[in-house]
């Protein structure tokens, strides 16, 4: 595994038998905030920065294989159900970058003019984020990588922010930062729109 060490901008490769650090990776940026997710083979770890940058670490190597500084500002990312797909979700300039996970060459672009937040990666290659400004929730079908399926929801609270999603894959929760309450959607009944 690898852990965040936010004030060197570095990671520490990790195995967790005997509780022993391998190695050290520097040179990943502003690491406040940071997050990670790993490759379906559990081979690379992709650190989303706060600078806006993504840096993909192999763990066998120890070695950053790929960084793309990709937006000014950025706070989180999924990776999709096929491993194909690494998704980043930005505070600035907003909106949701989807890149291809072995070269991080950029596959889709999905402005929102909001600060987006709360993404997950749900099955059938699909990812959901909420838009913290306008209060919305979207699903993004990314079964056909070349034309993005971009399903709204409009007003389902003030400052929708954190979000997960249920073992199952079947429910997208987002706690409020503006209001005492949460917003779902039922993946598996989209039309039904969010509770």
């Amino acid at each position: 595994g690898l852990v965040i060490e936010r004030a060197s901008g570095s990671v520490l490769v990790v195995e967790n038998t005997t509780r022993t650090q391998l190695a050290r990776v520097e040179g990943l940026g502003d690491l406040s905030h940071a997050s990670i997710v790993y490759s379906r083979d559990a081979r690379y770890g992709f650190v989303f920065g706060r600078d806006g940058g993504l840096t993909k670490v192999d763990l066998l190597t120890a070695k950053i294989v790929g960084r793309i500084i990709q937006a000014g500002n950025s706070i989180g990312g999924a990776i999709s159900q096929n491993g194909r797909l690494v998704a980043v979700s930005n505070y600035e300039p907003g909106g949701v970058k989807i890149f291809d996970s072995n070269t991080l060459e950029l596959i889709a672009e999905i402005p929102t003019e909001s600060k987006t937040v709360g993404l997950v990666d749900a099955p059938g290659n699909r990812f959901v984020f909420s838009l913290y400004d306008s209060g919305e929730i979207w699903i993004v079908d990314m079964s056909d990588p070349h034309t993005p399926k971009i399903t709204k929801f409009e007003n389902v609270g003030t400052q929708p922010y954190d979000g997960l999603i249920s073992p199952d894959g079947r429910y997208y929760i987002a706690g409020l930062f503006g209001e005492d309450g949460m917003a779902m959607v039922d993946l598996w009944n989209v039309d039904k729109g969010p509770t």
